[in-house]
């Protein structure tokens, strides 16, 4: 399994585990229930998992089996899967999920690819929408690619 892949689960696993968590007015009862259940939840899940897999089920398998059994937990995600972006002018590289998640949620269906020019001007967005005022960079905390 990717890593991509271990997120969307654990989304799954976080949800699952804050359905079940009963809320307390002691927000650190609750915090701890929440904790419990997410460890009980996850290692379940994982288990499972890495069971179906040594039965040489494909991973790609296993996400849609998720998405299958907690269609809800995951339609949240930023999945952009069937969503299309067009590149005016050059495209420099495959573009990133994020970039078509965002542009789904926006309704943004054509960018410009600026990330050869990022060298320059690291300040300058990596995309701009076409006839929008719309800009996107890489969220913090990702790697660059």
């Amino acid at each position: 399994m990717d890593n991509k892949e271990i997120q969307i689960i654990s989304q799954v696993c976080a949800k699952i585990a804050a359905d079940l968590t009963t809320k307390d007015e002691d927000t650190q009862v609750t915090a701890d229930r929440f904790g419990v259940l997410l460890s009980l939840v996850q290692e379940m899940v994982f288990d499972s998992i890495d069971a179906r897999l040594s039965t040489k089920m494909e991973s790609a398998d296993v996400i849609k089996m998720v998405k299958q059994t907690f269609p809800k937990a995951t339609e949240t995600s930023g999945d952009s899967q069937g969503f299309t972006v067009n590149v005016q002018g050059e495209q420099h590289g495959e573009l990133p999920a994020w970039l078509l998640s965002a542009c789904k949620r926006d309704g943004v269906s054509k960018v410009f690819d600026n990330r050869n020019q990022l060298s320059e001007n690291p300040k300058r967005p990596w995309f701009k929408a076409v006839g929008a005022d719309k800009a996107y960079w890489e969220p913090k905390g990702k790697a660059r690619s």
